[in-house]
């Protein structure tokens, strides 16, 4: 308990730091104050972010605060957390202005720097030769000479070494590189309100429907292709509520597939009440492979044994490090799960019960598929012939910048090597979803929610390929 309370206080100061961090900058660069901010502004200032830290959170996160699993408890979260979202992207904004401020100071230092000791060496040099060229007839003619020389030196030196009255003066760029910190902030703080009221629609926007063929030489004694769907990651209960979960479920009712494979993270937290999910997912249409299910580590933080009592009296097939087959023709489909390792929420790579989970796999042969909530498992998957593996947890990072590959540079890339997409190791292949859901900041740049489906198909040629299909193309029912 009291690592948790040490934890949690760390992180409402960094975030307490953060938006002090932003406010200083703006009062700096768009209002220009660089004065040094008073005792008394910087208490109150401090204060007003730790009570409005203090009410966020509570109306986001209590559930006394607001009722539950109602549009003003969702909302409370998204202006909360979008709140704190924009205070990320604006600390780096202004950590880069920062930079930018401080190389142009340096730069205009040592151009001053420099400009002064030429102004002097060539003051110093007019000296010289002026007490060469003067009469010595009397001693005290040539010492006041030099001091005329030297007193002349001074008031030739720049003039952004000193005014007139002897105060130092200001560089000639000074207020042009000041107007340029500010429109360089105002238009930061303007790009990241944009940002985030994209994100947050596409965050809410329906998610998109992504079709592959999955043509392997095990599939070919299939009678009918297969089709599996895949959803992941919608942790309900902060920004996804009942109401989200039932209309996911209706756009998974209009699609005709075999199977259904959840991949984990369907509730959130300790606070979510995941009762609410039964009577949506009883909902959901009874399939002819079957509904599946796995745990992901917010399953485990919202208390394992209620999220795993909820999930079977919806009707789901739950795989806690177990295999089941289908057969369809002359070909098998042993379909396994494996429970999330709940290490390190981000690290976490070890499953050490994928030995004993591995070795009670069956043994006839036919295409393995393996659910798994962290995408980690892959290089284990591969050593030990599983074909095919669907996972979910990195959410796409939830952010993409469409450089470099086709697959983007997404965000969670800074901490995992997987991010999103196909990514293949010997003869298996990995689909990492986007997943549907939201966690932290709820927000979705070029990084749509998803639904992956997968038509499985022989191979004629024996290899193993994966071919994108047209989205138009899936056969809705009804």
């Amino acid at each position: 308990m009291d690592r948790i309370f040490i934890f949690l206080a760390v992180i409402a100061s960094l975030v307490i730091l953060c938006q002090w961090f932003v406010y200083s900058s703006i009062r700096k660069y768009v209002f220009q104050r660089y004065r040094p901010i008073t005792r008394k502004v910087a208490y109150f200032t401090l204060s007003f972010l730790a009570i409005l830290n203090l009410v966020g959170s509570r109306l986001a996160l209590d559930s006394d605060a607001l009722a539950v699993d109602t549009m003003a408890r969702q909302l409370a979260a998204v202006v909360y957390f979008s709140y704190l979202g924009s205070i990320l992207a604006l600390c780096v904004v202004f950590l880069a202005l920062g930079w930018i401020s401080m190389m142009l100071d340096l730069r205009g230092l040592m151009i001053r720097y420099v400009a002064r000791l030429r102004a002097q060496a060539e003051c110093f040099k007019s000296c010289k030769e002026s007490r060469m060229g003067a009469t010595t007839n009397l001693s005290g003619a040539s010492e006041m000479l030099q001091t005329d020389s030297i007193a002349d030196c001074k008031r030739k030196t720049p003039q952004l070494l000193r005014n007139a009255d002897g105060s130092q003066s200001l560089p000639a760029n000074f207020m042009a590189r000041r107007t340029f910190l500010k429109w360089s902030s105002v238009a930061g703080v303007t790009a990241v309100a944009g940002f985030s009221a994209d994100g947050l629609a596409e965050a809410f926007d329906d998610p998109v429907v992504e079709q592959f063929d999955f043509l392997h030489p095990k599939l070919a004694g299939l009678s009918t292709p297969v089709t599996i769907a895949q959803i992941t990651d919608f942790h309900l209960g902060m920004f996804f509520d009942s109401a989200d979960l039932e209309k996911l479920v209706r756009k998974l009712n209009s699609l005709e597939f075999d199977a259904l494979f959840i991949t984990g993270d369907m509730f959130h937290s300790p606070m979510t009440h995941v009762d609410l999910a039964v009577p949506a997912l009883r909902g959901l249409r009874p399939r002819t492979v079957g509904n599946f299910a796995v745990l992901g580590n917010h399953d485990f933080y919202a208390g394992v044994t209620r999220s795993v009592e909820c999930l079977k009296q919806s009707g789901l097939v739950l795989l806690r490090d177990q295999w089941l087959s289908h057969r369809n023709g002359k070909s098998l489909i042993h379909i396994g799960g494996i429970d999330d390792p709940r290490g390190n929420w981000v690290w976490g790579a070890d499953f050490p019960r994928f030995g004993a989970f591995i070795k009670s796999a069956p043994e006839a042969e036919g295409l393995r598929i393996l659910l798994s909530h962290r995408p980690n498992v892959l290089p284990s998957a591969a050593r030990h012939q599983v074909d095919f593996v669907v996972s979910g947890h990195v959410h796409g990072g939830q952010i993409i910048v469409p450089v470099g590959t086709d697959r983007g540079f997404s965000i969670a890339r800074i901490a995992s090597h997987y991010t999103h997409g196909w990514y293949a190791e010997n003869k298996s292949r990995m689909y990492l979803s986007r997943g549907v859901g939201l966690t932290f900041i709820p927000w979705r740049i070029n990084c749509p929610p998803e639904i992956a489906v997968f038509h499985l198909k022989p191979s004629n040629d024996g290899q193993i390929r994966v071919v994108r299909t047209e989205t138009q193309g899936l056969e809705l029912s009804g």
